[in-house]
C-alpha cells in the first residue's frame, strides 16, 4: 500500500495570553479528524531538543537524513528554483526587505511584496555588476518577498559564513530562529579565519551594497513609495552553502519509489535531491483552488508510487504575522480543500508539522509537533491530532530522523498482523 506524508508548515502553536487553545485545536477540521480517529498519535522534535528549525533542516531531517550531510538552505533554495549550483559555487536564500536610510530593518519581507512586483526587480538584480575579476551571480525571485543567489568564482569560496539577517543565526550547518535583538542589517562575516570565508563575505556584503543602491532608484519601489506601500529597497542573505548535500536517493533507502508535490523551491530542492520525481503543482493565487488542485495530483498519482511528500505552506505565514485568527482560517481551508478529497483514499498517511510558528513569537520555535499515522491495521490512539498530545501517544517522542523508519516498521507489524 502507498504512503502519503502530509507535511503542514508551521501548523503547531502555543497557548498563550487570553487564548485557551490553539489554531490547531480551535479549527474546525471534520476530515482531518476522520484520519485522526483511524491513526496512532505521538510528539516529534524536528531535528533535536530545544532547536528551533528552519524548513529546510527539519524536512531533510523528517524525511531520514542526518542534518550532518547537510550543506545549507541556500544551495536547496536555488537548486529547487531552478539556479545552477556547482561544486565551488556558494548559494544564499535571499529576502527583498525594508530597510530605512540608517540601515535599520523595518520589515523582514517588505509588507510580503506580491510575487509580480519581485520579479520586476529580479530583472534590476540582475543588471547589477560586482566588478570583480573571475566572480559571477545568477539571481532569482521565486514567491513572494523570497529569493536566491549563487555566486561563482575562479577561486575557492566557502559557505562558512554569517547571516545578514536578524531572523535567523547560523549554528553549525544550520540556521535558527532567533529573538531579533536589534533591527540594524548586520553583514557578512566569515565563520573560520579562512581566506575562501573572508573572499566570500566580500562578494556577498559587495553585493549587498549593490543591490540596495539599485533597489533604491528603482520605479517599482517609487511606486511602491508613492501608494503608501513599504518599499522592497534591501535584500537580506542568510544560509550561505557550498555545493549540495551527497546523500542515498530515498528510494534506495527505503525501496519506495518516490514523488513529491511542493509549493516553495526549498522543499522542491530538497526532495530533487533525494531522487524524488516532481509532480507538477499549478500555483494558484487562491488557496482553496491550491489545495483542492494538490489533493487531485495525490489522487491521480497515489498508485504510480510508492511514497508522496506532500508540503502544504499556508500556516507558517499567518503564524510569522501573528494572526491567530487567519492561521485557523486557513487550517479549516487545508480540511476543506485537500483533506475532505484524500480522507478515505487506499493509502496509509502520515501528517504532521516541520516545525511550531506560535503567533505569541512571530517566529519558528523549539516546541515539538503533532504526528499522526494511520497505518492499515495498526491501533489508533484516541486523542486528537494537536499539540496536547504530550507523551500519551502510542508513537512516543522523538527526533524528526526517526519518522521514516517508525513508519516502516509500524507497516511491517501491520503486515504481520494481517
Amino acid at each position: 500500500m502507498p504512503l502519503l506524508l502530509v507535511i503542514l508548515d508551521g501548523a503547531a502553536d502555543r497557548k498563550s495570553g487570553t487564548s485557551k487553545s490553539t489554531p490547531l485545536q480551535s479549527a474546525s477540521m471534520p476530515n482531518l479528524s476522520r484520519i485522526s480517529s483511524e491513526s496512532a498519535k505521538g510528539m516529534m522534535n524536528p531535528i533535536g531538543l530545544g532547536i528551533a528549525p528552519e524548513s529546510d533542516a527539519a524536512v531533510f531531517s523528517i524525511l531520514g537524513y542526518d542534518i550532518s550531510a547537510y550543506t545549507g538552505r541556500g544551495p536547496l533554495e536555488a537548486f529547487g528554483a531552478g539556479l545552477k549550483v556547482t561544486d565551488n559555487s556558494v548559494a544564499f536564500r535571499c529576502n527583498f526587505a525594508t530597510i530605512d536610510d540608517r540601515r535599520n530593518i523595518l520589515d523582514r519581507r517588505a509588507g510580503r511584496i506580491e510575487t509580480d512586483e519581485a520579479k520586476a526587480l529580479e530583472r534590476e538584480i540582475k543588471k547589477i555588476n560586482l566588478g570583480m575579476p573571475g566572480v559571477s551571480f545568477s539571481f532569482k525571485s521565486t514567491v513572494g518577498h523570497r529569493a536566491a543567489c549563487v555566486f561563482y568564482s575562479s577561486k575557492a569560496l566557502s559557505g562558512n559564513v554569517s547571516n545578514a539577517d536578524i531572523g535567523y543565526v547560523r549554528r553549525g550547518n544550520i540556521s535558527v530562529a532567533q529573538e531579533q535583538r536589534g533591527r540594524k542589517l548586520p553583514k557578512v562575516a566569515p565563520l573560520d579565519s579562512s581566506a575562501e570565508a573572508k573572499y566570500t563575505a566580500g562578494i556577498a556584503n559587495s553585493f549587498i551594497d549593490l543591490a540596495i543602491s539599485r533597489l533604491e532608484s528603482s520605479r517599482v519601489n517609487a511606486s511602491r513609495e508613492k501608494s503608501g506601500m513599504k518599499k522592497a529597497n534591501a535584500l537580506l542573505l542568510r544560509d550561505a552553502g557550498k555545493g549540495l548535500p551527497l546523500v542515498k536517493s530515498f528510494s534506495s533507502k527505503t525501496g519506495m519509489e518516490s514523488a513529491f508535490i511542493a509549493e516553495m523551491p526549498v522543499e522542491a530542492g530538497i526532495a530533487k535531491v533525494l531522487g524524488m520525481r516532481p509532480i507538477k503543482l499549478k500555483q494558484y493565487a487562491d488557496r482553496k483552488r491550491r489545495y483542492a488542485a494538490m489533493a487531485r495530483l495525490v489522487l491521480k498519482n497515489i498508485r504510480k508510487y510508492g511514497f508522496i511528500y506532500v508540503h502544504i505552506k499556508g500556516p507558517d505565514e499567518p503564524g510569522h504575522d501573528g494572526n491567530w485568527e487567519l492561521k485557523k482560517q486557513i487550517l479549516e481551508e487545508i480540511d476543506s480543500g485537500f483533506f475532505s478529497k484524500i480522507s478515505a483514499i487506499k493509502a496509509d498517511i502520515c501528517v504532521t508539522c516541520d516545525h511550531a510558528t506560535p503567533c505569541s513569537l512571530k517566529s519558528h520555535s523549539s516546541d515539538p509537533v503533532p504526528v499522526m499515522a494511520r497505518i492499515r491495521g495498526q491501533a489508533a490512539d484516541s486523542m486528537g491530532f494537536d499539540e496536547d498530545i504530550g507523551s500519551r501517544g502510542s508513537m512516543g517522542v522523538f527526533n524528526g530522523i526517526e519518522l521514516i523508519k517508525k513508519l516502516l516498521k509500524r507497516r511491517e507489524d501491520a503486515g504481520k498482523i494481517n
